[in-house]
C-alpha cells in the first residue's frame, strides 16, 4: 500500500514538471519567433528608410519608371504597386545617393523584395514571415504617387507594414510604420 502511494506522488509530481516543462518551451519558442519577426522587420524598415532618407532626384526619369514606362525627371520618390483594394501603393522606387535605381515592394505571395538596378529581385523579410500588407505614403496624401522637386514640401515618405503571426493558434498582427524625410535640403532657390 505504501508502495502504490508513493508512486501516485511520485506519478504525480512528474506529471506536473512534465506540464510545466512543456508550457516553458512553447513559451519560449512563441517569444523566440517574436523576436526574430521583429529583428527581421526592424531592418528592413531601417533599410528602406536609409535608402529614402540618402536618396537623391532623378534628373533624367531614367530610375523611376512607372508602369506605363512613362519616367518621371525631377522626382525623388516613386510609389509603385498600385493596390485599388486598399487603396495604398505597396512599393517605392527611389535613386540612391550612389547612383543605383532600387525598388521596394510587397509581392503577390506576401513577401518584401527589393529590385537594384532592375536585377532580379531579392527578399528583404524572410517568406517564414510574410506580410499582410506593406503601405507606402508620400507628403501624407495617399493620393500622391510620388515627391518631385518642384514640390512646396521637403520629400517625406510614410512606410507601415503589417505582419501576423500565430500566438496559440490565434494569429497576432504586428504593425511598424516610419517616416522620413531626405537629409538634404529641398531647398526651391
Amino acid at each position: 500500500m505504501e508502495l502504490v502511494v508513493v508512486l501516485s506522488v511520485f506519478m504525480f509530481i512528474i506529471g506536473v514538471t512534465t506540464t510545466i516543462f512543456l508550457s516553458i518551451f512553447s513559451q519560449q519558442k512563441r517569444i523566440l519567433q517574436a523576436g526574430e519577426a521583429l529583428n527581421q522587420s526592424s531592418f528592413a524598415m531601417e533599410y528602406v528608410s536609409r535608402a529614402a532618407r540618402m536618396s537623391i532626384v532623378d534628373p533624367s526619369g531614367s530610375c523611376l519608371v512607372d508602369e506605363n514606362m512613362a519616367g518621371h525627371p525631377g522626382y525623388f520618390y516613386l510609389l509603385t504597386h498600385y493596390d485599388s483594394a486598399s487603396g495604398f501603393y505597396q512599393g517605392i522606387k527611389l535613386l540612391g545617393n550612389d547612383g543605383v535605381c532600387q525598388e521596394f515592394f510587397l509581392d503577390q505571395d506576401g513577401v518584401f523584395k527589393e529590385i537594384k538596378d532592375g536585377a532580379a529581385a531579392q527578399n528583404l523579410l524572410s517568406e517564414k514571415f510574410p506580410l499582410a500588407y506593406a503601405r507606402f505614403v508620400v507628403n501624407g496624401d495617399k493620393t500622391l504617387f510620388g515627391a518631385s522637386q518642384n514640390d512646396p514640401v521637403q520629400p517625406r515618405v510614410s512606410m507601415a507594414i503589417k505582419m501576423q503571426l500565430q500566438e496559440n493558434g490565434i494569429l497576432k498582427d504586428r504593425i511598424l510604420q516610419t517616416s522620413v524625410s531626405q537629409i538634404n535640403l529641398n531647398v526651391q532657390q
